[in-house]
């Protein structure tokens, strides 16, 4: 088998098994950076390094039948994984249909300081908090299992931000910017900065997952780029809307568990 094949068929065998590169090169007896360069492609190992590792990820390449060299790679995600995946899907078409009535608002109290906020508003933001992290978890999940520790930490910062702001509108009873412009457009800074970090692990996911986690990876950072300057702030409403649904999609099709999507990952 040729790179770079050869490196996602190491990389997917070692993640099935939950091991760190750091943990395959102590027990292959070889460096960090050459683990790191064979399962980026980089690089074509010698034929007893590639004979070290498989050995120790249980790698069997039966050489006597071309249509049977491939290995057969465990999928990234158990059933379990699947069922969670699906669920959290299902809590992010719960919080897009919420939190789109709760932008609503916002936008009207923002406008219109004469305009009440209805009664049932804080409980909508409860409803908003808890269905978001439910939505965001399933990323945290994918991160887990992939090892990217980028995507795990842009999950937890995305949650605790956005815990912060509605939070805050929770503590006081009110839309808080409606009462304060300028801690609003804090608000909405503050927003813009939390999908940086949860961006760019999507996008580092492309190794993984192909080049649609990029794409998605980077709207989530134009998007971010919009809330942040707070003058395209209404432009970047819609691609956030746009952002949202394709990263439910990309949590549904994980559920799934697709026989295309693993050949996706191993680059067949």
């Amino acid at each position: 088998m040729k790179q770079p094949e050869l490196g996602k068929v190491i990389q997917q065998h070692r993640l099935s098994k939950g091991m760190t590169q750091e943990e395959l090169v102590e027990r292959c007896n070889i460096n960090v950076r050459t683990i790191q360069r064979i399962e980026a492609g980089e690089v074509t190992p010698r034929a007893f390094t590639v004979k070290t590792i498989m050995e120790v990820l249980d790698i069997h390449l039966p050489t006597d039948d071309p249509e049977r060299s491939r290995p057969t790679v465990k999928p990234v995600f158990s059933p379990i994984d699947q069922r969670q995946l699906w669920w959290t899907g299902i809590a992010g078409v719960i919080y897009f249909l919420v939190s789109s009535y709760e932008v609503f608002w916002n936008i009207v109290l923002m406008a219109d300081a004469g305009v009440e906020q209805p009664e049932y508003f804080t409980l909508l933001k409860i409803v908003v908090l808890i269905s978001y992290a439910a939505f965001a978890y399933g990323f945290y999940l994918v991160g887990q299992r992939t090892d990217n520790k980028v995507l795990q930490f842009g999950v937890v910062f995305l949650i605790l931000i956005n815990a912060g702001i509605i939070g805050t509108d929770i503590y006081s009873g009110k839309v808080v910017g409606a009462e304060d412009v300028w801690f609003g457009v804090f608000e909405v800074m503050a927003f813009g900065v939390s999908l940086i970090p949860f961006s760019l692990g999507l996008v580092q996911s492309k190794k993984t997952f192909g080049q649609l986690y990029q794409v998605i990876g980077i709207l989530g950072l134009i998007t971010a780029v919009m809330f942040i300057t707070v003058v395209f702030t209404l432009l970047g409403t819609f691609t956030w809307a746009v952002f949202d649904i394709a990263c439910i999609y990309l949590l549904f099709k994980h559920s799934q568990g697709k026989e295309e999507e693993k050949r996706e990952m191993l680059g067949f």
